[in-house]
């Protein structure tokens, strides 16, 4: 009989710890993850490409009086092409161009074979929020300064 009762009790541990021990055999069920779509990530701006890093010149009108009192106009069209309307005078040749580096800007336009090309190039004045420009010509050698505020 004594037997018996070391029996019992060990038998019963021997369940308790089958049944228990069992239990970490199963798995619980995962529950599913809900997906979400990723929002597009915003597209970086390019300012260096932008007047004085703060003015995106593309397909934008520029208008002033230069220092010889003649009216100019400078309209940057998107493909790096400008058109230029100086005094009485327009000029829109498909070899004019506008571009901007280091916040600078420059413009190339061919006026004729007396003065040549007339190459502006202008700084932003934050303080104005306009282009100081210099009108400089190739073979004339002529220089004028324009304020150039966009339209």
């Amino acid at each position: 009989m004594h037997l018996l009762r070391v029996t019992i009790p060990a038998a019963f541990a021997l369940v308790t710890a089958l049944v228990l021990g069992g239990c970490g055999i199963l798995e619980p069920t995962p529950v599913p993850t809900l997906t979400t779509t990723a929002s597009p990530s915003p597209t970086a701006i390019d300012t260096t490409k932008y007047i004085g890093g703060v003015i995106d010149p593309s397909n934008s009108v520029w208008f002033g009086k230069d220092s010889g009192g003649d009216a100019t106009t400078l309209t940057l069209h998107a493909d790096g092409t400008v058109a230029v309307t100086y005094g009485s005078n327009a000029y829109d040749y498909p070899g004019d161009t506008w571009s901007v580096v280091d916040g600078i800007l420059h413009v190339e336009v061919y006026l004729d074979a007396t003065n040549g090309s007339a190459e502006y190039v202008g700084t932003w004045n934050p303080k104005k929020s306009v282009v100081d420009a210099v009108l400089t010509t190739t073979l004339s050698d002529k220089k004028l300064t324009v304020t150039l505020t966009q339209q």
